[in-house]
């Protein structure tokens, strides 16, 4: 038996290259190692120094906030959270990444408070058509809300989310897949009308009376502040020319939740504002009459960061989560709190 012919050092070569080239290739469609999973680090955080869990502040009744931190699957990080939508269906809070991300938490409740938060998962939110992910920074998702997720049938949950930068509100399926693209009014389908680019669709949510619900952050050009259905109706909204709002969380019956914020005007100082409005079946674009109902500021001693994003948990319970803007100096607060009723006069 003869011995074996020894490659060449040309066909070596030749046949590493072959190999190199195959697999860069078909590298786009080969599956990627999966990214382990990283455990969501929280921390307890205090509102304010001497108000305990179950203390009052305006019409909020304090019932625990966490710094979170760290939490990451699949490449994608638990950071810059700017839209809260809670699932009683699923169990699940959902929350939205200026990034493109959809993140799924589990809250722990005990006797009531807020003690712990679970990451579930992280997927990216799908462009139409294309079906790629909208991890585009500069398509910024910013409002969401949440549809049939309180109907007693798992499985069936749809998400509203509204962008910045590039004016649109899309609706999802849980796991990031498009469902389908809303028309807007063609005043806010203009970006033209707008304050700027990032001064567009911060906020949605869907009233049972009036539809999909949405407001820009600022004002349109030559306007007041408006909230806006997209069945063509809208109303004014008296607040400071200094505020924006950054979410709106829809009660059912024409009620709505206006958060306002500003963060960082000067050195880092913030301030949160919850009021409640009632909108109303006039002709014309009637004004709203905001009835406030807490704000907190970080002058006044109040703990907080840029609060962006709110979601009915139940009944008169609420979580409001902040922006960290993926900054060093600042943090991703979860707060949960009640909503009192106004003292009897």
């Amino acid at each position: 038996m003869g011995k074996p012919r020894r490659a060449s050092p040309v066909r070596l070569r030749f046949g590493r290259r072959a190999a190199l080239l195959a697999l860069l290739l078909l590298a786009p469609i080969l599956p990627r190692a999966a990214q382990p999973q990283r455990a969501l680090e929280t921390e307890p955080a205090p509102l304010a120094e001497n108000l305990p869990v179950g203390a009052q502040a305006g019409r909020l009744r304090f019932l625990g906030m966490l710094v979170l931190r760290s939490g990451s699957s699949g490449g994608m990080r638990v950071s810059q959270l700017s839209g809260l939508a809670w699932d009683e269906d699923e169990q699940l809070l959902y929350a939205l990444s200026d990034k493109g991300a959809l993140v799924h938490l589990r809250p722990v409740l005990r006797d009531g408070v807020l003690r712990d938060v679970e990451l579930v998962r992280i997927v990216p939110l799908r462009e139409p058509a294309t079906e790629t992910s909208s991890r585009d920074r500069r398509l910024d998702p910013e409002g969401l809300a949440v549809l049939h997720a309180d109907n007693g049938r798992r499985g069936d949950t749809e998400l509203l989310v509204s962008f910045e930068r590039h004016p649109r509100i899309l609706r999802y399926r849980p796991d990031g897949r498009v469902l389908g693209e809303y028309r807007l009014p063609p005043e806010l389908a203009d970006r033209d009308r707008y304050a700027g680019a990032n001064r567009m669709l911060e906020s949605v949510c869907y009233d049972d009376r009036f539809g999909v619900l949405t407001a820009p952050e600022k004002p349109l050009k030559g306007t007041t502040a408006r909230i806006f259905s997209l069945a063509g109706r809208a109303w004014h909204y008296p607040m400071d020319t200094q505020d924006r709002i950054v979410d709106i969380e829809c009660l059912g019956g024409g009620e709505v939740l206006v958060l306002e914020g500003n963060f960082g005007a000067l050195f880092w100082r913030a301030h949160t504002t919850l009021k409640r409005v009632r909108l109303v079946d006039e002709e014309g674009i009637p004004a709203l009459r905001p009835e406030l109902l807490f704000s907190l500021r970080s002058s006044q001693g109040y703990q907080i960061d840029n609060f962006e994003g709110i979601a009915r948990h139940r009944g008169n319970r609420f979580f409001l989560v902040s922006d960290d803007n993926d900054f060093f100096l600042q943090r991703t607060l979860l707060l949960y709190f009640e909503l009192l009723d106004p003292p009897v006069q």
